[in-house]
């Protein structure tokens, strides 16, 4: 009861130091939004490239070319196996017969003049195929299958559009550095902001804090109604930015909507769920808290004497 108490009084001393000075807090809490704004728009950027990525990239094949002499047998074999790999890099995949293969390679006008001694041949000299359709771009992972492809046997040949593979997946990695350096970026910035946002209240405080700690008033005391005065600012400007972010989002999405030929199948900003917003918004209090920490034990060490 004591301890929820303290935390009451801590919390109704936040709001009387936010209400006391409403023009310096609301500038406070602008700045925060402005921060979470861009932080929150680089996150969805990022969710939404995934998404992107999973309607519009067309992942690489694999093409297994079999033995000649390779039996119904032996290919149920080879699926067997294929069906016993990674789900997540195997999506699904198709078996073109020697004979489909034949009668679809005949029907081609141009190629059929260029071929035309190997297709009247009786006997028909192309391969049993099976073509993988992968679901990644991982160039490591694909290699590592292709790599056990070609150990089973009845298989002749395995190929694969490596090239096409690792620029693609280059281009995924680099975006994925980027809004992760970004988010960084923005969190550092953020406890810099809320640092030196509690470093100059404690200044203008100065006073009370001394005659508090003359008295007797533990650091935890100190620090309660900071930490509380920076966590409300935080939570308000949370639901500013929440707003200003909605509205950037469906303007946003309304100009690609006119643009979707240029970027693919409706390449559309997600906004964020309610789940995802109470889960930035636990972590924003974290590094409130630690922010909050800091600049107490700062001002202590270099403005009161212990």
């Amino acid at each position: 009861m004591k301890l929820f108490t303290m935390h009451y009084r801590g919390c109704i001393s936040a709001f009387i130091r936010i209400f006391n000075k409403p023009l310096a807090n609301l500038l406070n809490i602008i700045v925060i939004a402005i921060i979470l704004s861009m932080l929150s728009i680089v996150f969805i950027l990022g969710k939404s490239t995934q998404t992107w990525e999973k309607n519009n990239v067309n992942y690489p094949q694999i093409m297994i070319f079999l033995n000649q002499d390779a039996k119904q047998n032996d290919v149920s074999v080879i699926e067997a196996a294929l069906n016993k790999f990674n789900k997540r890099l195997i999506k699904d995949y198709q078996f073109i017969g020697k004979e489909q293969g034949l009668k679809e390679l005949s029907q081609d006008t141009q190629t059929k003049k260029i071929a035309s001694d190997l297709i009247d041949e009786s006997a028909n000299p192309l391969p049993d195929i099976l073509i993988i359709n992968t679901t990644t771009t991982d160039t490591k992972l694909l290699t590592q299958l292709t790599s056990k492809i070609e150990k089973m046997s009845n298989v002749d040949d395995v190929q694969m559009d490596s090239n096409y593979a690792q620029k693609v997946n280059d281009l995924l990695v680099f975006v994925k550095h980027i809004t992760g350096l970004l988010q960084i970026v923005f969190i550092v910035v953020f406890v810099i902001i809320i640092y030196n946002m509690i470093r100059l209240e404690m200044m203008l405080c100065q006073t009370e804090i001394t005659v508090s700690r003359l008295i007797g008033a533990s650091d935890s005391f100190i620090m309660r109604p900071l930490a509380y005065y920076a966590i409300l600012q935080v939570v308000l400007g949370s639901v500013v930015s929440y707003l200003m972010v909605n509205q950037f989002i469906n303007y946003l999405n309304n100009l690609f909507l006119q643009l979707n030929n240029l970027f693919g199948n409706d390449f559309l900003l997600s906004k964020m769920s309610y789940q995802q917003c109470g889960q930035m918004l636990a972590s924003l209090i974290v590094f409130t808290i630690l922010a909050v920490f800091l600049a107490v034990r700062w001002v202590f060490k270099n403005s009161y004497s212990q």
